[in-house]
C-alpha cells in the first residue's frame, strides 16, 4: 500500500473487522462477504478510532481554542484531499477524463464522506484553476 494510511492491527481488531464484515453481508441477506462489506467494516473501525482522537481534540480545544480551530481546519483539508484523491484515482484507473457527479457521490458516500464534503472539495479544486 501507500500514502501512509497504514496502521498496526492486532488480532482482535482483525477479528472485529471479520465479524463486522459478516454482519454487513447478513444485512444484505447475502451468503457471502463482498469486498464492499470488508471496506465498510474497515471504515467503521477507522471512524471508531478517529472518534477517540476527536474527543481528545475537543478536550484540548477547551484549554487552547486556537489550537483546536487549527486542528479542525487541518482535518477538513485532509478530508477534502482524501475525497479528491479518491475521485482522481478512480478516473485514472478507469481511464476517464470526465466523471458523472452521481458516480462521484456514490464513491464518496461509500468511503464515509458526505455529499456536502464532496461539494466543498469540488468547489475548492475548481477555484484553483
Amino acid at each position: 500500500g501507500g500514502g501512509g494510511d497504514q496502521t498496526a492491527m492486532t488480532a482482535r481488531q482483525l477479528l472485529s473487522i471479520l465479524r463486522l464484515s459478516q454482519a454487513l453481508s447478513r444485512l444484505r441477506f447475502s451468503d457471502y462477504v463482498a469486498r464492499e462489506d470488508v471496506d465498510e467494516a474497515i471504515r467503521l473501525t477507522y471512524m471508531s478510532k478517529s472518534s477517540l482522537t476527536d474527543d481528545d481534540y475537543h478536550d484540548s480545544s477547551s484549554t487552547n481554542n486556537n489550537n483546536g480551530e487549527d486542528r479542525a481546519k487541518q482535518r477538513e483539508r485532509d478530508i477534502i484531499s482524501r475525497i479528491f484523491n479518491t475521485i482522481r484515482d478512480y478516473a485514472k484507473v478507469a481511464k476517464l477524463k470526465r466523471l458523472e457527479v452521481k458516480t462521484c457521490e456514490a464513491m464518496v458516500l461509500r468511503k464515509g464522506f458526505t455529499v456536502d464534503q464532496m461539494k466543498t472539495c469540488l468547489e475548492e479544486y475548481s477555484n484553483l484553476s
